[in-house]
C-alpha cells in the first residue's frame, strides 16, 4: 500500500494525551495540524475505538489531523499497531483515505484506519468523541 499521502487522521488511542510508544512516535514524527471530522459512525470495541467510514451518514467521528513527515516508516509501524495485515479480511483495521473535514470547513483527504469487523455487539459513541 503506497503511503506516500502527506496526512492522518486519528480518532482514539493515537491523539493527544494518549500513552503509548505509537502515539508518542506519531506525535515526534509530524506536526498537529488540527482538529477534523468525517461522516460514519464510532464504536467502543474494548479500550479502544472503531470506526466506519459513510459518507451518507448524519454521525460524524471526530479526531486529530497530522501532517506527515517525510521519508519514515511511521505509516508501517502503525499499521502493525493498527493489526492491518496483507489479507485484508484477517485485518482488525484497514487503512483507507478518507474526506476529513476541519475546523476551517475545507475538505482535505487523509489517511485513517477503519475498523473492519463486524460492529453488531458494540456500543455506539454517538457524540462521535473517543475518550478514555
Amino acid at each position: 500500500m503506497t503511503s506516500d499521502l502527506g496526512y492522518l487522521f486519528t480518532y482514539g488511542t493515537l491523539m493527544q494525551g494518549f500513552q503509548n510508544s505509537f502515539a508518542e512516535k506519531l506525535h515526534k514524527l509530524s506536526t498537529y495540524a488540527g482538529k477534523g471530522y468525517f461522516n460514519g459512525f464510532l464504536y467502543q470495541i474494548t479500550w479502544y475505538p472503531g470506526a466506519i467510514f459513510d459518507v451518507n451518514s448524519d454521525g460524524k467521528v471526530h479526531g486529530e489531523i497530522y501532517l506527515l513527515a517525510p521519508g519514515n516508516d511511521l505509516l508501517k509501524e502503525l499499521d502493525e499497531y493498527e493489526d492491518v495485515f496483507e489479507d485484508e479480511s484477517a485485518s482488525l483495521y484497514v487503512r483507507r483515505i478518507v474526506p476529513i473535514t476541519t475546523e476551517s470547513r475545507s475538505v482535505i483527504p487523509c489517511w485513517v484506519y477503519l475498523y473492519n469487523q463486524p460492529v453488531n455487539d458494540y456500543l455506539l459513541i454517538s457524540s462521535g468523541h473517543f475518550r478514555h
